[in-house]
């Protein structure tokens, strides 16, 4: 499984969202020092579920990033995370 698989598989798993979104920016890396050809590094990701309701930016941040501790120790660089509530999300 590659790691964009795993990573929706966490988010999805865990907190069950209702909208998620990941996409890997990697190769928009290319030609930076942390770039690393062929790795999944570099990703957006969008989280909207009803668990963020009660929780601040770093809060949410946190959560998810508690969840990918494991693939930022295996050349994970850089996660652009957007969480929302559903509340939230819908006024966008």
């Amino acid at each position: 499984m590659n790691r964009k698989a795993r990573i929706e598989s966490l988010i999805i798993n865990e907190i069950n969202p209702e909208f998620f979104s990941i996409k890997d920016v990697s190769e928009e890396h290319r030609g930076h020092r942390s770039f690393k050809d062929g790795v999944e590094s570099h990703f957006d990701i969008t989280v909207v579920t009803d668990k963020f309701s009660d929780k601040n930016k770093i809060e949410r941040h946190r959560i998810i990033n508690k969840l990918l501790k494991e693939e930022f120790l295996l050349d994970l660089h850089s996660v652009t995370l957007k969480a929302y509530s559903l509340k939230e999300y819908n006024k966008g």
